[in-house]
Formats: C-alpha cells, structure tokens, sequence
C-alpha cells in the first residue's frame, strides 16, 4: 500500500525556498517578499490531468457490493481483483440503489481525500450528444456520437467537442472569454511535459510550455546544439536578436521569436526563483519510493504547476489553465499489473502530494485538479485486459469541491441490463452524464459566464442540467 509522507511540508517549509533563492533575479526578490495568500481571494485555476489511453473504471472504482462484486469477478478471468474482504464502500449521501462500490486499494490518498470532503466521484459520463439509453439505441431513435471507442475522436469529443483534428480546446475558450480577469493572457494557459492535445488553445489565448521538472521550453535550437554544433546554436540565438532588419517579413518573424524568448526568460526567471518550493520526498524508505515518488514524472509535473502558480503576481495572472498527459491507460493486456504496479501508484501519490502543497501554499480553494480520459473500458475481459469503452469514471479535487460523494447512479453489472450496450465489441457501459455537463461544471467554477457557455460547449442546452454541482 502507498502511504502518503508529506514530508513535514508546511506553509514555512514550501515558501521558504523563495527567500533563499533571491540572489537569481530581481523577479526572485520580488517573488519572496509576496505573501502566500496575496490575491488568493481573486485567483482561480484548473488543472487538467489527462489519462491518457481511457481508464479502466472497474478496478479504479470497484463494485463491492456482493452481488455486484460477484458479477465484476465474473465478468473479469484472467483478471486478479482484489478481495472484497480488502476493499472499504465509499459512504455516499445518496442511496445508488443499494449498490456499492470502493476505491482500489492502492488507491489510500484518493479514499483518504474522498473521505474528507476534498475529492469527488464523477461516475458514468462520457461521450453524448444528446441523452441516451439502451432502449433508444436499439429502436433507432438517436445516433451514437461519432467514432465511440477511437482514441483521437474520443479524445477529441471531451476536450474540443468537436472531430479529431479540432483546434480550439474548451480551456483555451474559456479563457479567451475570462481575458479580462488577467492583466496579462500570456500566461493564462500552460501545458506541462509531453502534449498532443488542443485543450489549452483558444481563439486568443495560446498555450506556453513547460517541461515535466520546471524548466521553461525554448525555441527549438537555441539551447544545447543545433545541428550537432554549439556555434550553429549560438549563430541563431545572435539573428534572433538582430535589430537591423528592414524587410517587412524579416522583421515581422524576428519580432514574434523575440516574443517568444522573452516569455520564455519570464517563466524560466519564475522557475529559479521558484525551486525550493514543495520539494518532492527524498526519504527512500516510503514504500515504492522510485515509482511513486523518485521516477513519477506526473508528480514532478504537478510541483511544475505548483510552480506557475506560486508565480501568479508576476505572472500577471488571476485565472488559469493547465494541462498535463499522464500516459499508459490503454489497457489491453496485463492491465492488474500496469495499473497496481505502476499508473495507479504514481497517481495516488500526485494526488495526495498535490493538495497537501496546495493546503500549505493556503491556495486549496483557489486551485481545482480533474481527470480526463477518452473513455472507460470493455465489462468484459479479453484475457487479461480490456477493450475500449464508452462511459467511465473521473476525479475532482480542490477544497472547493463538494466532495465525499458520487455524482452520477451506480448501474448494476448486467452486460444485458439497461446500463450496457455492444457496440462492434463486448459489452460497453452507456454513459448517463455528459462530457459536456462534466466540463461545464468546471468552467463554471473558473468563473466563465452562463451565457458563454453553449459558444464553449455546443450541445450543453439538450441536457435537462447543465452543471453537475460537485463545485
């Protein structure tokens, strides 16, 4: 079991690094003399953790109920379950009918967290255009979404709402229509470590990167070799810099590069001064320290939004997005052990690792942290992994979430009851929320407009509730 160790991470401890690192620039002297609740009151964000590859919902959240429990494991050979004897029933304020499920046991921090009030279950939502059931499928009275279970289409389908190959992402919308919450929109809208995913980008509002470990991402080129030659390197850095041109174009392009470098020593100035910040555990006898703590790049990845945040001031920022791809959902095979021995350690201790720096920064309730997937997957193995699904299960943390709960009805585990449907494969969950009111809920939050939302999310309207209410 991972068990969290937050390292005696406390308000002096996570801020107390800024100070010592004043000598970096001036923007570090200006960072250390800002308290940890300055425009706390004003500031908003939302993180979006991406698992990447559609997670498997039935051994996240597991069925436990007996007959439920029974049915899963039926459902499930080649696939090692937990005990029921190990797993603990989410206390939910509503009744699901009896049913009950509980987190995988791996998972101690997000029960934890659930417990207090902090997370929140969001169960069943998926790919919908309009409202959906099982009857109305099979008499032909609507049209599943396009391409259920394609990876880009899904993908696609909660980010966009539109088709693979959609430009602009809902957060980089939203933030185009809070841009006047911002002094500066430069910084509105960050991705961290590896991305192909167009949900920062909006019509105005562009993404700026960052790698995994806090490091700000530079033209191509300019650091290390180019070419394998350091003077090549050095040669384009110097034609950047060039304030001599005359041609029209030459001086439009050298224009948007100088820009581009200098948002670039902005963040990387933000960064130095920043490093000391809620440094991750470095005692190795944490169980599964290397993969939980040394080797977990989502962790590293959130310190990194961490960061960023801690840099709102002279960032000039008071609402943001954020964007991080946790990779290896795609379960096909060998799922037990990708997920117990690997994904689901590494997340557990981001999430529990996170909202402790977030309490200790005294930003809980400004910063919002959710999960998305493309889908869940298949109710039926297919040895010892699962298929691409439909309807699924995601997360929200923040100290605003009203949490402790499942949003969305616990559906019995019946591949011929109301709750499945074969699409061109084995049983598939329906989903009963939409992405749309999912994401909505959250842009909601983040302070976008009633009125803004149906240009941000398409089909919102035909759904009797347009926001969710775990914020």
């Amino acid at each position: 079991m991972q068990k969290f160790n937050a390292t005696k991470i406390n308000r002096r401890s996570f801020l107390g690094g800024a100070a010592l690192l004043g000598g970096f620039s001036p923007l570090a002297l200006q960072m250390a003399a800002t308290t940890a609740n300055a425009q706390a009151n004003s500031y908003r964000a939302l993180v979006c953790l991406y698992l990447d590859g559609g997670l498997d919902h039935y051994h996240t959240m597991i069925p436990c109920d007996q007959t439920n429990y029974a049915a899963i494991v039926g459902q499930r050979s080649g696939i090692t379950m937990p005990p029921r004897s190990a797993l603990t029933p989410l206390t939910t304020r509503t009744s699901q009918g009896g049913r009950q499920v509980a987190f995988h046991p791996i998972l101690t921090q997000s029960k934890r967290l659930y417990d207090q009030g902090k997370l929140a279950v969001v169960y069943g939502h998926g790919n919908l255009d309009e409202p959906i059931t099982r009857a109305d499928l099979e008499a032909g009275r609507v049209k599943l979404p396009s391409a259920v279970g394609s990876h880009n289409d899904s993908n696609a389908a909660i980010h966009t709402f539109g088709l693979e190959g959609a430009r602009y992402g809902w957060g980089g919308l939203a933030m185009d229509s809070l841009q006047a919450s911002n002094p500066d929109n430069l910084f509105a809208s960050i991705g961290v470590g590896q991305l192909n995913n167009p949900f920062n980008d909006g019509r105005d509002v562009q993404m700026i990167k960052a790698d995994t470990w806090g490091r700000a991402t530079n033209i191509s080129g300019l650091e290390g070799t180019l070419f394998g030659s350091s003077v090549a390197s050095a040669e384009l850095d110097s034609i950047l810099r060039r304030g001599d041109m005359t041609n029209a174009l030459d001086k439009d392009y050298l224009g948007v590069n100088q820009r581009v470098m200098s948002s670039y020593r902005r963040l990387g100035d933000a960064f130095a001064a920043t490093q000391s910040l809620a440094p991750i555990p470095t005692d190795t006898t944490l169980p599964n320290y290397t993969v939980a703590w040394r080797d977990n790049d989502v962790l590293a990845s959130l310190r990194t939004v961490l960061r960023c945040i801690a840099s709102r001031t002279t960032l000039n920022v008071n609402r943001q997005v954020f964007f991080i791809n946790m990779r290896n959902f795609d379960t096909h095979g060998n799922m037990a052990g990708d997920l117990e021995k690997n994904n689901f350690l590494r997340l557990d201790a981001a999430l529990g690792y996170f909202y402790a720096a977030l309490t200790a920064m005294g930003l809980e309730n400004n910063v919002t942290l959710f999960t998305t997937r493309e889908f869940g997957r298949s109710l039926k193995s297919n040895g010892d992994g699962t298929d691409h699904g439909w309807g699924g299960v995601s997360f929200v943390l923040g100290g605003a979430v009203k949490g402790g709960d499942i949003y969305g009805n616990l559906v019995d585990i019946n591949p011929a009851g109301p709750g499945f449907q074969s699409i061109n494969g084995p049983p598939i969950s329906i989903p009963t929320i939409a992405n749309q009111q999912y994401c909505a809920t959250l842009a909601s939050w983040l302070g976008v407009a009633e009125a803004n939302l149906p240009d941000i999310f398409p089909n919102l309207n035909r759904f009797a509730s347009t926001k969710l209410g775990f914020l």
